[in-house]
C-alpha cells in the first residue's frame, strides 16, 4: 500500500466519520466517561518501604572466630522473605494492624494473613542490605502496617536466635553426657579385657619366638661342634697308651746328649770341623742318638702289646700317661656338655611350642582387642569433638543473648507515602479522551476495510473492467452551508462533552462525588 492509497483511505474514513458525526460524538463521550468512571472506582495504592541491614560483623567476630559460631546466613534475602511470609509472624502483624477484625470468623485470620503476604515485597539492594516494601489502600495503613511488620520481624528474629542457640546448647550438652557414658563404658571394657589376658601383644610373641629360634639354632650348631670334637678326641685317645714307661738311663742319655751338643757348639766357635776334639764329639753324639732310638723302638713295641709295659730294666719305673689322662678328661667334659645342651634344646623346643600356642591365643584375642580399642578411640574422638562444640554453642548462646549474633537493624526507617503509586485518577482523566478518539477512529477504519462497496477506481481496474470516468464529490453552496452549521453544532456538543467531563473529574478530585 503506497502513500497515495493511504491518503485515499484517510479521506474515506474522515468522510464516514463526518457523515455519522453525532454517532461518533456519542461513542467518544461514552468511552471517555466510561474510562473516567473506571478511574473513579480504581483503588488507590500507597507504597512505602524501609531498608534493613543484617549485621553479623561486630568487635567480637575476629576475637572469637574459631571459638564461637556466630549466626551466619549466606542468602539473607531468602531467609528474611521466608520469615516475613511465615503465618506466625503475619498473624501477630494482622492483630496489630486490623485489631479485633481478625477474630470475627475462623477464616478471618487466614484471609488477613493472605492479604498481608500479597502486600509485602522483599528485595536485596546490596551486601547485607534489604528493602522491605508494603502497599495499602491508604497512606496511614501502609505506614503503620510496615512499621508493625518491621518491629515484629526484628523482635521475632532476635527471640528465635536466642531460642535456637539455647536449644542447640542443650542438645549438644545432652549428647556430651551420653558420649561420656559411652566412653567410660568402652574404657572399662578395655581395662577388663586387658586384665583378663596376660599373653601380651603379637609383637612381643613374635620377638620371643624369634629369640627362641635363634637360641635353638645356636644350640644345635654348638652340639654339632661338640660331637665333632668328641669324635676327634676319641680317635686321638685310641692312639695313646694309658701307661708310660720311663727309665733313669734314658734320662741320663738325654742329659748327656744335651751336654755334648752344647760342648760341640762351643768348640765350633773356635775350631774347624776337622779338629780332633770336634770329630770325637760328633762320634759320641751319634752313638747316644742310636742308643736313644733303640730305647724308643722298644717302647713302641711295648705299647703295641695292648698297653702292657715290657719288663722294666734295672733302675726304671711305671707312670700314667698324662696326655691319655688329659684326653679322657676332655672327652668326659664334652660328653657332659652335649647332654646338657641336648636337655636345654628339649626345653627350648617346648618353650617354642608354647610360644606358638600363645601367638594363636593372641591372634584370636587381637580381633576383640582391636574392636574394643577402635570403639574407645572413636567414642573418645567424638566426645572431645562434642566438648568443643558444646563450648562453641555456649559462647554462641551468650553472643546471641548479648545481641552479638546476626542482628537486623533499620538502616532507613519507613516514611508515610505522600502520593499513591501505580495508576492514579489523573491518568484515567488524561487517557479517557485519547481512548475515546482511538475507539471511534478504530471503528471507522474497521468499517471501511470490511465494507464491500467499491470506493476506489483501482478496485474496478482490479476486476478487468473499463472505467469511463471518475466523478468526484461536488460541494454546492447549500452543502457548504449545511456543513458549516453541522460543524457549529458538533463544536458546541464537543465543548459540552468536554465541560461535563472536566467538571465530573474536578468534582471527584475535590471530593464532591463519592
Amino acid at each position: 500500500m503506497d502513500f497515495a492509497q493511504i491518503l485515499q483511505y484517510a479521506n474515506v474514513i474522515f468522510r464516514e466519520l463526518w457523515q455519522r458525526k453525532f454517532s461518533v460524538l456519542t461513542a467518544f463521550a461514552l468511552v471517555s466517561f466510561a474510562v473516567l468512571v473506571v478511574g473513579m472506582f480504581w483503588p488507590s495504592k500507597f507504597e512505602t518501604s524501609a531498608t534493613i541491614y543484617a549485621d553479623n560483623q561486630n568487635i567480637l567476630g575476629p576475637l572469637l572466630a574459631e571459638q564461637a559460631k556466630q549466626s551466619k546466613v549466606e542468602d539473607r534475602t531468602k531467609v528474611v522473605r521466608e520469615k516475613l511470609y511465615s503465618p506466625s509472624l503475619l498473624a501477630v502483624v494482622a492483630k496489630k494492624v486490623y485489631g479485633a477484625k481478625t477474630e470475627e470468623t475462623p477464616s478471618s485470620m487466614a484471609n488477613y494473613i493472605s492479604t498481608l503476604r500479597a502486600k509485602i515485597k522483599v528485595k536485596s539492594i546490596g551486601s547485607g542490605y534489604m528493602s522491605i516494601g508494603f502497599s495499602a489502600s491508604s497512606a496511614d495503613e501502609a505506614y503503620q502496617g510496615l512499621n508493625a511488620i518491621i518491629d515484629t520481624f526484628i523482635r521475632t528474629s532476635s527471640d528465635e536466635q536466642r531460642a535456637e542457640s539455647r536449644e542447640a546448647f542443650l542438645f549438644i550438652d545432652n549428647q556430651v553426657k551420653q558420649y561420656k557414658e559411652q566412653l567410660v563404658s568402652a574404657e572399662n571394657k578395655l581395662k577388663e579385657f586387658t586384665a583378663r589376658n596376660f599373653d601380651g601383644r603379637d609383637t612381643d610373641v613374635s620377638s620371643s619366638i624369634q629369640r627362641l629360634r635363634n637360641q635353638i639354632e645356636e644350640l644345635k650348631i654348638s652340639i654339632d661342634e661338640d660331637e665333632i670334637t668328641l669324635k676327634a678326641l676319641q680317635q686321638q685317645i685310641s692312639k695313646e697308651s694309658e701307661f708310660a714307661a720311663t727309665t733313669k738311663k734314658v734320662d741320663a742319655y738325654a742329659v748327656r746328649l744335651a751336654e755334648l751338643e752344647s760342648t760341640l757348639s762351643s768348640l765350633l766357635l773356635t775350631y774347624t770341623e776337622d779338629y780332633p776334639d770336634v770329630i770325637t764329639l760328633r762320634y759320641q753324639i751319634a752313638d747316644l742318638k742310636r742308643v736313644i732310638e733303640q730305647e724308643a723302638f722298644e717302647r713302641a713295641i711295648a705299647q703295641e702289646n695292648k698297653g702292657e709295659p715290657r719288663e722294666l730294666e734295672e733302675g726304671s719305673e711305671v707312670l700314667l700317661n698324662p696326655l691319655y689322662q688329659e684326653l679322657r678328661s676332655r672327652i668326659s667334659q664334652v660328653e657332659t656338655s652335649i647332654q646338657a645342651k641336648q636337655k636345654r634344646l628339649t626345653v627350648l623346643d617346648g618353650l617354642l611350642i608354647n610360644e606358638f600356642d600363645r601367638r594363636q591365643r593372641v591372634a584370636e584375642r587381637g580381633a576383640v582387642e582391636a574392636e574394643l580399642v577402635r570403639d574407645y578411640d572413636v567414642t573418645k574422638k567424638i566426645y572431645e569433638d562434642m566438648l568443643e562444640r558444646k563450648e562453641k554453642a555456649r559462647l554462641s548462646m551468650t553472643l546471641n543473648i548479648e545481641g552479638q549474633g546476626v542482628t537486623y537493624r533499620i538502616q532507613e526507617p519507613p516514611l508515610p507515602p505522600l502520593m499513591p503509586s501505580g495508576l492514579r485518577f489523573i491518568h484515567f482523566v488524561l487517557v479517557g479522551p485519547v481512548l475515546g478518539i482511538l475507539f471511534v477512529i478504530g471503528l471507522a477504519v474497521a468499517y471501511v476495510l470490511l465494507d464491500p462497496r467499491i470506493r476506489f477506481a483501482s478496485s474496478i481496474y482490479a476486476m478487468d473492467a473499463r472505467v469511463l470516468a471518475v466523478i468526484p464529490h461536488v460541494n454546492t453552496p447549500l452543502t457548504q452551508r449545511l456543513r458549516r452549521s453541522d460543524m457549529v453544532v458538533c463544536g458546541i456538543l464537543a465543548l459540552a462533552i468536554f465541560a461535563a467531563y472536566t467538571g465530573l473529574a474536578v468534582a471527584f478530585h475535590m471530593g464532591v462525588l463519592l
